[in-house]
């Protein structure tokens, strides 16, 4: 054989080979566009019911979150313990007892607990120590160190809670 007779040999050969190669990358081809169109579909699959669920969550969590009662933080929810130590002498605590806001005074040694809601409109009373009184900042009613009214628009007084003093705690209950 002559070169020239190799050389026609060879490219048919390497003809032959692209063609089969072709069909074979065509067919691979078809393959790898299926499974792409598959992947595809999952991830959009995977995407909506993440965000369906997502969406599940935040309705649900709302009423979920009402229908299961808050935990109580003391065994009886009709007594609150407060450490004497967090109100200094001549200094007030506002705090809440059993939903509602109470005040705490330490007047020398001695507490006094009052529902610190305005009798007006219901705005957060506030303890003057200088003047030894509570003020409502909304529109300046007063009241004595026993909740009742010294001046102002408060058409009742405060609402009185028992405070006693117990090993190092103050215990408020219902008077």
């Amino acid at each position: 054989m002559s070169s020239k007779d190799m050389k026609d040999t060879d490219i048919k050969d390497i003809d032959t080979e692209n063609e089969d190669s072709k069909e074979i990358d065509a067919k691979d081809f078809k393959d790898v566009k299926e499974r792409l169109a598959a992947t595809r579909r999952f991830f959009i699959n995977f995407s909506v019911s993440a965000f369906l669920l997502a969406l599940c969550g935040w309705f649900l969590y709302p009423v979920i979150k009402f229908l299961i009662p808050p935990a109580q933080n003391s065994i009886d929810p009709n007594i609150l313990s407060i450490p004497i130590a967090q109100i200094p002498c001549g200094k007030s605590m506002i705090t809440k007892f059993r939903g509602h806001p109470v005040i705490i005074i330490n007047k020398d040694g001695e507490f006094r607990c009052l529902s610190a809601v305005c009798t007006h409109l219901g705005c957060i009373v506030k303890w003057d120590s200088k003047n030894e009184e509570l003020f409502c900042p909304c529109h300046m009613a007063k009241y004595d160190i026993n909740g009742n009214v010294k001046s102002g628009p408060a058409p009742k007084p405060l609402f009185a809670l028992k405070a006693n003093a117990v090993n190092d705690q103050i215990i408020i209950e219902e008077a």
